[in-house]
């Protein structure tokens, strides 16, 4: 009791009582109540297989068509003295004689680890689930094509390992890896060689459904030419990348070809020796004997990756011709002599971006625009697709230099493609110079000679979308017209499968691996994109058969590492990989849209 109180009690108690005045309670600091965090969510990963699929005999039934070609191992011997051996170790040394290789940490196959579950949390859902309510009831059809790819050249390592020779895209990018931002060689990259079965698992681990990988020619071959030693070492390797992504419930998709053709095929005039006399009957040796070895798991398979660059970087469209009969007769081959039922195409690919007009009303605009489908496809794509000559604006412009089919070819090679396979990294906006298309084209001393138009990568004071580190641009917006037209010009019986598409994140090279695993930009971009795709099958009606990100894992981007890629992000020192956000955001999509 209060000493006042006291007081009020001693004088007044023999007359009244008083009232008891308490003092006021000090002041307390709100309550609040913690609410408890999202219960954890795990990414489930790739149901394995009750069976497996075939699609041509197996190579126990096949090997009598390989026909005068011997199986051989090479090593790397310091002093070989098989000098008389005309594809012995002193031959196979001297391929090597000009590259400086550095040697991988580790010769053998590494064994797959299980991925630990804290690697397998979710990350917190992207701010903006509104954002694709209007697809929130389409799905993908049955039997889409969903996945991630990398290429051998790019992701390998190992690259005077076990027998491989050097590729023409070694020779011609060395400059380059000592100018280039992050420059450097592919010797060691991811050394995906000797660590694709732990690459597989993690990407099972999450629930990817497709690795699209490429073969390369210059392991199965080191000297390339019909006639000489199929490496051994190679085939098994392969053999046993085919049976682990099966093994682990994935699709595998293979290309035969993705810019790395032996040495020797260089030429000075074609960006992958496309153009070398003896290129044709080289290619269809190597696809024969990675068809009889592979073919019986496989229902998926690329011929070319992007032999469209070779013009856009050589300006040169003559070496189209080989392309295309290379192509054709492997396929006829497979068709005919394996008699498999696999698809076929090759990956087309845009010079400065997908095509777009500046203007679509506006007529010059829109001639530009064909003009540069014409010259960055067409000498490719109207053969294969609607067995008709290169365009006329290509023949007429560059004559001779364009290449030209006889009526009987382009009936053999019609058809050879089951699907359009497409490799998309941008757009651009396409208007004529300034003049006119007409009077560039009747100078030739024109700086824009011989396309003779113009492209940019914004219109209205904008870019198409967020700049890439590689320069490229986000474009989701633009998705369903550039597959619209693809349809449209070049319809293929099986549809249109988007073979590469992919997004190097701003700067991404100097985060820490902890800020580019959490960074948006890449999760944004794929699953706006493949929002669009839903669009373009459920409302403009195009079969579009699949979608394969580029790429599974950042790697060695044609002489530097700077343009990460990867939906994982890779410790070159250690050799650890870590998952990104954006394999889990693709996936995700793709399950939430899944019949």
């Amino acid at each position: 009791m209060h000493f006042n109180q006291l007081i009020c009690l001693a004088i007044v108690l023999p007359v009244v009582t008083c009232n008891l005045v308490r003092p006021a309670a000090a002041p307390q600091a709100p309550l609040f109540s913690w609410p408890a965090y999202p219960t954890l969510s795990y990414a489930t990963p790739v149901a394995k297989p009750k069976s497996t699929p075939t699609y041509a005999r197996p190579f126990k039934d096949l090997a009598y068509l390989v026909k005068n070609q011997t199986t051989t191992t090479w090593a790397s011997i310091a002093s070989p003295t098989d000098s008389s051996a005309k594809y012995g170790n002193v031959a196979w040394s001297a391929l090597w004689a000009s590259f400086n290789i550095t040697t991988p940490p580790f010769t053998t196959t590494v064994s797959p680890t299980l991925v630990p579950s804290s690697e397998l949390v979710k990350p917190t859902p992207l701010p903006f689930p509104e954002q694709y309510q209007d697809t929130k009831k389409y799905s993908f059809p049955a039997g889409f094509l969903s996945g991630f790819t990398g290429a051998a050249l790019q992701v390998e390592g190992a690259v005077r390992t076990e027998g491989r020779g050097p590729t023409y895209s070694e020779l011609i990018l060395l400059p380059r890896e000592e100018t280039a931002k992050g420059g450097g060689k592919p010797d060691i990259t991811n050394l995906n060689y000797f660590l694709y079965k732990q690459d597989i698992a993690r990407l099972a681990a999450v629930g990817v459904k497709t690795y699209a990988f490429s073969i390369s020619w210059s392991r199965i071959l080191p000297f390339g030419v019909p006639g000489s030693p199929v490496n051994q070492e190679a085939i098994k390797h392969y053999d046993d990348l085919i049976n682990t992504v099966l093994e682990y419930g994935m699709i595998p998709v293979a290309t035969l070809h993705h810019f790395d053709s032996p040495l020797t095929y260089a030429t000075s005039t074609s960006y992958q020796g496309w153009d070398h006399p003896d290129f044709v009957e080289g290619f269809v040796n190597y696809a024969q004997i990675a068809l009889i070895h592979y073919s019986d798991r496989i229902g998926t398979w690329i011929t070319f990756n992007e032999p469209t660059l070779d013009a856009s970087i050589f300006s040169n469209w003559a070496s189209g011709k080989n392309i295309v009969m290379a192509h054709a007769e492997v396929v006829h081959w497979y068709r005919e002599v394996l008699k498999g039922t696999g698809k076929w195409s090759m990956k087309f690919s845009f010079s400065k971006g997908t095509w777009l007009p500046l203007d679509p009303s506006n007529a010059s605009d829109v001639a530009a625009t064909v003009r540069a489908a014409e010259f960055g496809m067409g000498h490719l794509a109207h053969p294969l697709f609607l067995g008709l000559p290169v365009p006329a604006s290509l023949s007429s412009t560059i004559g001779s230099r364009a290449p030209n089919f006889t009526a009987a070819e382009l009936e053999y090679v019609k058809g050879t493609c089951d699907f359009m396979g497409v490799d998309i990294y941008g757009t651009a906006y396409f208007t004529s110079p300034q003049g006119g298309i007409d009077a560039c084209v009747s100078n030739s001393s024109d700086p824009l000679w011989p396309s003779c138009i113009v492209s940019t990568d914004s219109r209205d004071g904008w870019d198409t979308g967020a700049t890439s580190n590689s320069g490229g641009h986000d474009f989701y917006q633009h998705m369903r017209t550039v597959l619209k037209f693809l349809d449209t010009v070049y319809p293929a019986k099986d549809g249109i499968m988007i073979t590469e598409i992919g997004f190097s994140e701003w700067y991404a090279s100097s985060m820490t691996i902890e800020e580019e695993q959490s960074e948006i930009t890449q999760s944004v971009f794929y699953q706006s994109t493949l929002n669009e795709v839903l669009k373009s099958i459920h409302e403009d009606g195009v079969n579009v058969i699949g979608f394969l990100g580029w790429s599974y894992v950042n790697n060695w981007e044609w002489g530097q590492y700077d343009d990460h890629y990867g939906v994982q992000a890779f410790n070159r020192t250690t050799l650890q990989t870590f998952y990104k956000r954006s394999i889990f955001d693709f996936v995700d999509f793709i399950n939430a849209h899944s019949a």
